[in-house]
């Protein structure tokens, strides 16, 4: 069992992914913790979902509107740690902090939070409580069973770790709600348009868009974002765009990419609102690190081969490149999130993975595959 679970500050298309994410099957329940709503405001917010989701919905507050608004689930902790005597027929969870915490509460629950299982991602300083050994002892000796749920620094590449300790069911809350590692740049060739590439890219549940058209018109590029922005919604995709800042203030875009031939980094720091997405192009350490000072959210790093949808290509970096450069950060203690770009293909993405990039930047991979459906199940199956 996988259960999501909301940043406490809504974010962007929050309802819709959340919608996305239950009905792609890529969690099972859906935690909503939200600390500083009022009655009415959490009221307002399960108004969006639909009957089939609340009940796959647990709330962390207000639990008397479980019986109201049909809310599967709710969930004690320190601020409601009583069920209510008029709540009834809800799935019932309960967050631990200690074994003992699990052991008193297990019996009255469905299922119970451990946390910090590992430092958490969430709350700086939040360190792990527990070790391996010690978690792996206690499922041996029945003292933890399938009701205990892994909380605290929980990431889906961490799921392996977990089942060999003991634990079925696991809780996720950054790593959720991070970017897709796979970004889909728009091309068109001649099977797709630039919009047909984008909608494609969303039929194979690719999440994160970058719309590029190097040689459209700002009317043309506005033409496919309607469109585009529109069914990103409908799935709380991200939708960025390529180097075209001014058009930011259309209200149809999550945020920018830089080239690196295109607005200084630093100009377009200033001119890009913070709550909004910057990336930028690098090739070189020297390029990583000045994206870094420059507030560069994300970078698009390489290529990593030659590749025929970019003019102009920087030095081919290959699997060395990107090697010595993920090595330089880490002796310096610095990160960023790193996405591969440039003739990438499907068989190139393990080694790739090993690297410790973030994720990878595709096009041409996808729209020349003759099952570009597969393929994208293929590339998300790795990353």
């Amino acid at each position: 069992m996988i259960i999501g679970i909301t940043q406490e500050k809504n974010i962007r298309n929050e309802q819709a992914r959340i919608v996305d994410l239950l009905s792609r099957g890529k969690v099972d329940y859906f935690h909503i913790r939200k600390p500083d709503f009022s009655l009415e405001e959490m009221r307002n917010y399960l108004s969006y979902f639909s009957v089939e989701i609340r009940e796959r919905l647990s709330l962390h507050s207000f639990h008397e509107l479980s019986m109201e608004m049909n809310i599967g689930g709710v969930h004690l902790n320190k601020s409601n740690p009583t069920l209510s005597p008029n709540i009834t027929g809800k799935r019932v969870s309960a967050s631990c902090h200690s074994v003992e915490e699990f052991i008193a509460r297990e019996k009255e629950c469905d299922y119970c939070f451990l946390s910090p299982i590992y430092d958490s991602i969430s709350k700086k300083g939040y360190q792990s409580a527990f070790t391996k050994e010690e978690l792996k002892n206690l499922f041996a000796r029945n003292v933890l069973n399938s009701k205990c749920v892994a909380l605290g620094g929980v990431t889906r590449e961490k799921f392996e770790e977990l089942r060999n300790i003991g634990f079925s069911s696991f809780a996720v809350l950054s790593d959720i709600w991070a970017w897709d590692k796979t970004m889909f740049i728009t091309h068109q060739n001649e099977k797709y348009s630039y919009l047909e590439s984008g909608l494609l890219a969303l039929k194979g549940e690719i999440r994160f868009i970058q719309l590029r058209m190097k040689d459209a018109s700002d009317a043309e590029v506005l033409e496919v974002a309607k469109v585009l922005r529109q069914e990103c919604d409908k799935v709380g995709a991200i939708l960025t765009i390529d180097d075209r800042v001014h058009l930011l203030d259309t209200g149809l875009f999550d945020g920018v990419h830089i080239g690196k031939n295109d607005m200084p980094l630093s100009q377009a720091r200033k001119i890009v609102p913070k709550d909004m997405i910057l990336g930028s192009t690098t090739n070189t350490l020297e390029d990583v690190l000045t994206a870094l000072g420059g507030g560069s959210d994300y970078i698009g790093l390489g290529p990593f081969r030659f590749t025929t949808t970019k003019k102009n290509l920087s030095t081919i970096l290959g699997l060395e490149g990107y090697q010595k450069i993920t090595q330089a950060l880490e002796s310096r203690d610095l990160s960023i999130p790193i996405y591969a770009i440039g003739g990438i293909r499907v068989d190139d993405l393990k080694d790739l993975k090993a690297t410790n990039i973030y994720g990878v930047a595709l096009s041409s991979v996808i729209l020349e595959s003759e099952e570009p459906l597969q393929t994208m199940r293929e590339i998300k199956e790795i990353f």
